[in-house]
C-alpha cells in the first residue's frame, strides 16, 4: 500500500469530538500527540484499521508529523501470498523431480534412440570408431617331416600380429515401428606401421578348403558314384596337400583355389557360398552379413539395441535347448542402461559363434576420470558339460558328442566347415589339445576378453576380445593326403584380437558431457529448487503468521494549532 500524506487532507477527514484534546508534550523539539483511542479518521482510503490507532509524531521545522498505524489493504497482501505460494509449490515439485529422478540423463538417453535421420542414427549407421583387428597366424614349420615320418608332432610358430583398422557400415536399413532391420558391411585397412611383419610374408597353414570338403563329404554319406566323382575331382586340383604356403594377405582375404569350385556341385554347395575366392576372413571384408533386426528403444528404452531377429527368425536352430538357441542380447556396442546391474549378466550375440556369449561384472575401473563397469568373459564359457553343465546343449544333438574342454564347435554356422573356437593357444583348454601340437604357449595376461561399459549411457567405450580359430581333421579313406594326420586332431589356424585403442574426439566429448555436464546441470537445478523451497516456505510463514500493522498515513499539524489545542 502506498503511504498516504494527510497534510492536504480536508478537515472533514479528521473527526475529533469537541471535548477531545490533543496534548502536545514538547521534548527538545520532539513531542507526542496523544489522540483518544476511539478517534475515527474517516475518508482515508487504504488505511484500514486506523479507527483505533496509536499515533506518534516528530517535529519538523514548524509542524508535527503524525503517523497513523494500520493494516495494508487485502489486495496487495493476497497477491503476495499467491505469488509466494506458487513459488513454493513449483520449488517443491522441482525438488522431488530432480532429487528422485534422472531427468537430464533420461533426456540424453532419449536422444540416443535410433530414429530415422537423427544424429544417433547417423552415428550408428557408420560409426566413427575404428576398432583394430590384430591377426596372429600359426605357421606350421615341420609338417613335411611329420608327413614323411621323421617327426611325430606338428610344430607351430606364432607370427604377427598383422593389424587392420575396421570400418563398419550398416546398409539395407528398414524401419518398422520400433524395430530396425539391416545388414552389416565391414571394410578392413592394413596398418603396416602397427604390424609385426609384412603383408606379403609367407606362411604355411592348413589347407582349409581341403579339410572342409573332406569333412562335408564325411557328413553327407556319399554313395559310391559320388565318392568316385569327388576323389577324381580332388586328384586334379592344384592344392591337394594337407598344408599350403601362402602370402598372409592372400590367406586372409582370398586366393584362387580349385578345390571348392571342383566339388561344390557334388557337395550341393552351389549358390550357398558367400565368397568368390576362399580366404580365412574373406566373408568379413566387403561382404553383407545376415540380416539382423534390433529394437530401437523408441517405445521401451529397456530394449534399446537388443537383437530380436536374425534372418527373420527370433531364435536359432543349431542347438539342443531354447536357452542355447536364444538370440536375446546386444551386439556389444550399446546396452540398455536398465541391464547395467552389477549382479546381472550381459549377453552379446556373436553370429560367428552361432550363439550369444555371457559377460559378468568384475570391477569398477576409471578411464580418463570416468568410472566404467568392466564385464569379463567367464573363464568357463568354453568348458565341457562336466565342468560347465550349461554347455550341454552345445553338444551335437543327434550323437550328444561334445568337443574337448576349452573349445566350441561352430560348424553349424560355417557352411559345414569343421571349425572350432577357443581361447588363444588353447588357454584353459584340455591339456590334450596342446599335447598334440608343439609351440603353443598360453598366457593369461595376453589372452583376455572384456568390455568396459559406461554405467548410465550403456556405451562400450573400451574392450578386447581374443579368440582362436581352429579346424578339426575329419578324414575319409578315399583321400590319402590327410592320412598322416590323426583323426579328430584340432589344428590351430589363427587367433584374432579385436580392441579399441582410442576413441575419436567427438565421442569423447559426448561421453564427457554425458558424465559430467548432465550431472552438474541436474545438481545445479536440484540445489536451486531446494533453496527456493526453503526461502519461499519461510516467506510464506511470515506472510501468514507475521502480518502486522504498518504506517499507512501521515498527518502534519502546524505547531501553532497544537499549542492552541493544548
Amino acid at each position: 500500500m502506498s503511504h498516504i500524506n494527510l497534510e492536504n487532507a480536508p478537515s472533514t477527514a479528521l473527526m475529533l469530538p469537541k471535548d477531545e484534546k490533543v496534548v502536545v508534550i514538547p521534548a527538545q523539539g520532539v513531542g507526542k500527540i496523544l489522540i483518544r483511542e476511539d478517534t475515527i479518521l474517516a475518508g482515508l482510503q487504504g488505511c484500514a484499521g486506523c479507527g483505533r490507532a496509536q499515533f506518534s509524531c516528530a517535529g519538523v521545522k514548524s509542524q508535527w508529523s503524525v503517523l497513523c498505524w494500520g493494516r495494508q489493504s487485502d489486495r496487495k497482501y493476497y497477491f503476495l501470498v499467491t505469488l509466494v505460494s506458487a513459488i513454493f509449490v513449483l520449488s517443491l515439485i522441482g525438488t522431488i523431480f530432480f532429487c528422485f529422478t534422472n531427468a537430464i540423463n533420461d533426456a540424453i538417453l532419449s536422444n540416443m534412440v535410433i530414429r530415422n535421420n537423427s544424429l544417433a542414427f547417423s552415428i550408428w549407421r557408420r560409426p566413427n570408431v575404428q576398432p583394430l583387428m590384430k591377426v596372429h597366424l600359426f605357421n606350421y614349420t615341420n609338417w613335411q617331416r611329420v608327413r614323411d615320418g621323421f617327426e611325430e608332432k606338428l610344430t607351430v610358430e606364432d607370427v604377427g600380429p598383422y593389424v587392420y583398422a575396421q570400418q563398419l557400415e550398416r546398409v539395407n536399413i528398414k524401419f518398422e515401428d520400433d524395430q530396425l532391420s539391416f545388414q552389416e558391411r565391414n571394410y578392413f585397412r592394413y596398418l603396416p606401421e602397427k604390424s609385426t611383419g609384412a603383408h606379403f610374408d609367407q606362411v604355411i597353414v592348413p589347407n582349409l578348403p581341403l579339410l572342409g570338403v573332406v569333412s562335408k563329404a564325411k557328413d553327407m554319406n556319399l554313395n559310391k558314384f559320388q565318392e568316385f566323382s569327388l576323389q577324381t575331382a580332388l586328384n586334379f586340383v592344384q592344392n591337394k596337400e594337407a598344408f599350403v604356403r601362402l602370402p598372409v594377405h592372400r590367406f586372409l582375404w582370398g586366393y584362387e583355389d580349385t578345390i571348392i569350385d571342383s566339388t561344390k556341385l557334388i557337395l550341393s554347395l552351389q549358390g550357398k557360398l558367400k565368397f568368390k575366392q576362399f580366404g580365412l576372413l574373406a566373408t568379413k571384408n566387403d561382404t553383407l552379413s545376415d540380416r539382423m533386426t534390433i529394437n530401437t528403444g523408441e517405445v521401451n528404452k529397456d530394449k534399446m539395441n537388443l537383437i530380436e531377429k536374425v534372418e527373420g527368425e527370433d531364435h536359432l536352430n543349431f542347438w539342443g535347448s531354447p536357452e542355447c538357441n536364444s538370440i536375446e542380447g546386444s551386439d556389444g556396442s550399446i546396452f540398455p542402461p536398465s541391464q547395467l546391474d552389477r549382479n546381472r549378466t550381459l549377453h552379446v550375440f556373436m553370429p560367428n559363434l552361432c550363439r550369444r556369449i555371457p559377460y559378468i561384472y568384475e570391477k569398477d575401473i576409471e578411464v580418463d576420470g570416468i568410472t566404467l563397469l568392466r564385464y569379463r568373459l567367464p573363464l568357463d564359457v568354453f568348458d565341457d558339460p562336466g565342468h560347465n553343465p550349461g554347455n550341454q546343449c552345445y553338444c551335437e544333438i543327434d550323437t550328444a558328442t561334445c568337443p574337448p574342454r576349452g573349445v566350441i564347435n561352430v560348424t553349424a554356422c560355417t557352411m559345414g566347415a569343421p571349425a572350432m573356437v577357443s581361447f588363444p593357444h588353447f588357454y584353459l583348454g584340455d591339456p590334450a589339445l596342446r599335447a598334440e601340437i608343439l609351440g603353443l604357449r598360453p598366457d593369461p595376461a595376453r589372452h583376455d576378453s572384456y568390455l568396459d561399459v559406461h554405467p548410465t549411457l550403456g556405451l562400450s567405450l573400451n574392450g578386447k576380445s581374443s579368440l582362436q580359430i581352429n579346424f578339426q581333421v575329419r578324414k575319409t579313406g578315399m583321400f590319402t593326403s590327410l592320412g598322416f594326420l590323426k583323426q579328430g586332431i584340432i589344428l590351430p589356424v589363427a587367433w584374432i584380437e579385436m580392441s579399441v585403442d582410442e576413441l575419436p574426439e567427438s565421442l569423447r566429448s559426448l561421453i564427457y558431457h554425458g558424465t559430467y555436464s548432465t550431472a552438474a546441470v541436474q545438481l545445479g537445478l536440484t540445489v536451486t529448487c531446494v533453496v527456493s523451497l526453503v526461502v519461499s516456505a519461510v516467506c510464506l510463514l511470515m506472510l501468514l503468521f507475521g502480518r502486522r500493522p504498518k504506517p499507512c498515513a501521515t498527518l502534519k499539524v502546524p505547531i501553532e494549532k497544537t499549542q492552541q489545542l493544548s
